[in-house]
């Protein structure tokens, strides 16, 4: 129980209280390219614009490899969304590297 405890308040505190995502909107994909470090996207006709979240590449995601099962679910609903011309939301909250880094995907029907 102490060790749930700690990690809930690990979370809690190592959380930015005043970060809100920032939602792209629904596109459709336009590019996956995987590499070493996990895997980019691009979305038709998506600029980031958000001043909050400025990153060099204004137009490229990266969803970054951590060899996690969340990370295969994401790079599986990436995978289905392209294949099937399906739209997408993606969050994100700040940058890796140069590219904005992804935090979530949503697909509506």
């Amino acid at each position: 129980m102490k060790k749930l405890i700690s990690i809930v308040l690990g979370v809690v505190l190592f959380t930015p209280f005043s970060a809100q995502a920032v939602w792209t909107g629904e596109a459709r994909i336009d590019l996956l390219k995987v590499h070493s470090r996990g895997v980019n996207i691009r979305l038709k006709g998506f600029e980031n614009i958000n001043t909050e979240v400025a990153c060099l590449d204004t137009r490229t995601f990266i969803l970054v490899s951590d060899n996690s099962n969340i990370y295969d679910t994401k790079v599986s609903f990436l995978l289905s969304a392209y294949m099937s011309k399906t739209s997408v939301n993606l969050s994100y909250y700040g940058c890796y590297e140069d590219k904005i880094q992804l935090s979530s995907i949503m697909i509506r029907d």
